[in-house]
């Protein structure tokens, strides 16, 4: 009797499919990760115009980065000039069949976006796991420089109204257009499993927000960020209200915040107090006190009170000699360390704040209370964990 492992199926295209769809989650949850750098890139759209979509505002203008995600299997396989442009190395003439097939072609489909988003499309991408034959990387290297001399960039360029069937050439500046076409070949942080992604994602995360976790830690992060990407790319959108679409197609600061177990509330508060570093301090705090079983509005508070104290101290550096504020901050550190010496746990920490807060030294300093000295506290923390 044949067994179901000892017969090869008769075909495996749903298979191939899903390791195809996990790789381009894959692609787009690699770049939500930017989204952690707080610099411009605010939301990854999935599969929603495309394969998936960077939005970045800067200054209040929005541009958007549209990829298209081609993988092969054969990791030696070259992308051609016919599957990336349907056309050839052979001079070809504009009949309406090569037209409709370059339109629809990969590149075709992606520059369609730099027409109907026009100065809001900041560049198009076809990115994939192998690489492109050198005529395809030709063309477009002219494109971008806006100097069209092979066949197939002189082609694009000629026949562009043509092609995309423009009733005014006039409207479009088609070398502008064609000049936001790039390539991302070879990309590594894309694979049939998730382990060159959980790899790259730890590095970016690292990169982003300076926060190092371990590879247990890293490997759930990334696991939770493909398979929140891959329900965002199958959620419904049918009568959905424009303004709801972000939410529920759209990968956002919220969302890695999530992955990374980081509270927006914590987050909130390190950014409201100028902390350059709130991302990184926000998951410090987070995962120590996760460690001594802290609630979450310990943790929250305990993250409000270093934000108090870092704004008290800036105040302080203005009323206080220098002398006496090294004394004072050299006071924090023994205190920190011999909390950490005895236990560090929060009624250890508690006894000690309340004894010191009556020394002398501590009195002299207006204000300087037991929330102060608690955030104080926090902040050599932060501090330590962060070298």
């Amino acid at each position: 009797m044949a067994t179901i492992e000892a017969v090869a199926p008769g075909e495996d295209v749903g298979r191939d499919t899903i390791s195809r769809y996990d790789m381009q989650f894959q692609a787009a949850a690699f770049a939500a990760l930017e989204i952690l750098e707080g610099k411009g890139v605010d939301c990854v759209y999935c599969d929603y115009h495309d394969d998936f979509v960077v939005r970045r505002n800067e200054d209040g203008r929005v541009s958007y980065h549209f990829f298209q995600v081609k993988t092969k299997e054969k990791e030696n396989h070259q992308y051609g000039l016919n599957e990336i442009f349907g056309l050839t190395t052979q001079a070809v003439k504009a009949t309406p069949d090569r037209l409709e097939k370059v339109k629809s072609s990969f590149a075709g489909k992606l520059l369609l976006h730099g027409i109907v988003f026009s100065e809001n499309c900041g560049e198009v991408t076809l990115l994939s796991n192998v690489h492109f034959e050198d005529a395809v990387v030709t063309a477009v290297d002219e494109l971008r420089v806006k100097t069209p001399k092979s066949k197939a960039a002189k082609f694009l360029s000629t026949h562009f109204s043509a092609i995309f069937e423009l009733k005014d050439a006039d409207d479009v500046d088609h070398e502008e257009v064609l000049a936001k076409l790039s390539l991302l070949p070879a990309v590594r942080h894309i694979g049939r499993d998730r382990s060159a992604f959980t790899d790259a994602a730890r590095s970016a995360v690292w990169k982003y927000s300076e926060i190092d976790l371990t590879y247990h830690e890293i490997k759930e992060v990334a696991e939770g960020l493909v398979d929140l990407v891959g329900r965002k790319a199958r959620t419904r959108i049918a009568n959905v209200r424009p303004e709801e679409l972000v939410d529920l197609v759209g990968v956002q600061l919220d969302d890695l915040l999530g992955a990374l177990s980081i509270s927006r509330t914590v987050y909130d508060a390190l950014c409201a107090g100028e902390d350059e570093r709130a991302l990184k301090h926000a998951s410090v705090i987070q995962r120590c006190y996760r460690k001594m079983g802290a609630e979450e509005g310990m943790i929250d508070y305990a993250a409000q009170q270093k934000v108090n104290w870092d704004i008290w101290l800036r105040s302080a550096r203005h009323n206080h000699k220098e002398f006496d504020l090294n004394i004072l901050l050299h006071r924090i550190d023994t205190l920190f360390a011999e909390w950490q010496r005895r236990g560090a746990d929060f009624p250890l920490m508690q006894e000690l704040i309340q004894s010191c807060v009556e020394e002398p030294a501590i009195k002299r300093f207006s204000g300087l209370d037991e929330g102060l000295l608690f955030g104080a506290m926090n902040s050599v923390l932060v501090r330590k964990h962060s070298r």
